[in-house]
């Protein structure tokens, strides 16, 4: 039996050159696979100084970010300072931007629980709860956490968050109620107050906050129809099934404003002020030249007939 790795290699038809070859996306997606003659020479992509040099720059950086995030205090404090001292710790982690603060919560923490209720508001006038916020939904620890928790806490009173936030909700509320949009979305903040930990353990049966009092605002209301991007375009319309809309009429775009478009509207006013300026300066010379200088004889007024008397100038000269 012959050695295989003694065997030339088998020979497909490789793409077509010059002018028959067509575009090279066409023939590496459609033309057939030609076998090549290269082998690796080593099993590793890199040599095994590159390899190693990264291997102790992992290493390095894992054992930093370890010590860097244990607690500095308790028994702990010497062997986390000593570390990070001799391995230029501080310097390296403050140098690439990763040192983490863990006072989240300074000086105090958190006085309440906020939680912004999201409702929709149909074209028949029902109003729908959207149920973005966890009220009433015991998931404390989350054992997935769910970005939109923060989310929902960050838009509580940013007016232009809420626009945006309500934006995506009526374009949801469209690809769920088979392109139907909705009428408008309104923002509800609901809040309890955090009792005191004094206060916790004087009751000895610990703490429930979803039957604690509870206070409610409403803030803004999005209209579906007005809010920008708050209309499915015709592109998302088609990848859900949905009929086509109008855009032209029914799709608010957002106005994009780049640099030119500020130097444009710059150039615009200085070319008003400028003519505005010119136009003070003719109607000034123009009214200068109209008066007339003192001790001269008053312009004799003509019309079809010929001059024009009068009668307070004759008066005036009369005298």
């Amino acid at each position: 039996m012959s050695d295989p790795s003694t065997e030339a290699p088998v020979e497909l038809d490789a793409p077509a050159k010059g002018a028959d070859a067509g575009p090279l996306h066409e023939s590496l997606l459609h033309a057939a696979p030609a076998r090549v003659e290269r082998r690796a020479s080593s099993r590793w992509a890199y040599p095994l100084w590159g390899v190693l040099v990264v291997s102790l720059f992992v290493l390095y950086h894992v054992s930093v970010l370890l010590v860097w995030n244990s607690p500095g205090k308790g028994l702990a404090k010497d062997f986390h300072k000593t570390f990070l001292k001799q391995v230029k710790g501080y310097e390296y982690f403050r140098g690439t931007r990763n040192n983490q603060s863990w006072a989240m919560f300074a000086p105090n923490p958190n006085r309440t629980n906020t939680f912004m209720r999201v409702f929709v508001e149909d074209q028949s006038g029902e109003l729908w709860d959207f149920e973005q916020d966890i009220w009433g939904e015991d998931r404390y620890p989350y054992f997935w956490y769910d970005r939109r928790g923060k989310v929902n806490r960050r838009i509580d009173g940013k007016k232009h968050y809420q626009r945006i936030y309500g934006a995506w909700v009526c374009r949801e509320w469209a690809r769920q109620n088979n392109g139907e949009a909705a009428k408008s979305v309104t923002f509800v903040r609901r809040w309890t107050r955090v009792p005191k930990p004094q206060e916790v353990l004087a009751k000895k049966g610990g703490w429930n906050q979803w039957e604690a009092p509870h206070k409610q605002t409403e803030q803004e209301t999005i209209t579906c129809k007005t809010v920008v991007h708050g209309q499915l375009p015709n592109e998302l319309r088609e990848r859900y099934g949905l009929a086509p809309i109008d855009e032209e009429k029914e799709f608010r775009q957002v106005r994009t404003r780049t640099w030119w478009d500020k130097a444009e509207r710059e150039r615009e006013r200085l070319e008003r002020e400028a003519k505005r300026t010119q136009a003070r300066e003719d109607s000034k010379n123009n009214k200068e030249a109209k008066t007339e200088p003192a001790g001269t004889e008053p312009t004799v007024k003509l019309d079809a007939r010929g001059p024009l008397r009068d009668p307070k100038g004759d008066e005036a000269r009369d005298q």
